[in-house]
């Protein structure tokens, strides 16, 4: 009994001495738990420019990923139904002799067709940059050792 009381007594103390500490975790954003959180830095989108010389595409890290896009797209958006303009590059394999990556048959109707005869972008489709989305030239936030299984 004596002995179950002063191991009680002591892990009380411990307790009380160990929460008396005024030093809280470290946040990982370098802030205290309870300040209003900073704006994140502006990073600049990769300057690519589609149409002009080659973007390296950038690989794919897991089944089914859709790709990300290597090029700017500020000038393109906002995408709506009456204009889209990855539309007007990506629904051929090739535009002025460059090869570029054409929108997949996934995304057309199996149904409904364009004025040309041809299958009409599914409406469900239409917001490419729902999906496949710029990438912006900035290091890793933190390292990394991660390998993507895309087979």
């Amino acid at each position: 009994m004596k002995k179950t009381a002063s191991l009680a007594i002591a892990t009380l103390i411990a307790s009380v001495i160990g929460c008396a500490s005024t030093t809280g975790p470290t946040p990982m954003r370098g802030a205290d738990v309870t300040a209003p959180d900073r704006a994140p830095q502006v990073k600049q989108y990769a300057e690519k420019v589609p149409g002009v010389g080659q973007p390296q595409l950038i690989a794919r890290t897991f089944v089914g990923q859709p790709p990300m896009v290597p090029h700017t797209v500020e000038k393109y958006v906002p995408l709506t139904i009456e204009e889209n303009a990855c539309m007007e590059c990506h629904q051929t394999a090739e535009i002025r002799g460059q090869k570029i990556p054409q929108i997949g048959q996934s995304h057309f109707s199996k149904t409904a067709k364009t004025k040309a005869g041809k299958p009409a972008l599914e409406m469900s489709r239409f917001q490419c940059d729902t999906c496949h989305v710029p990438q912006v030239d900035a290091k890793e936030l933190v390292d990394s050792k991660f390998v993507g299984v895309t087979k």
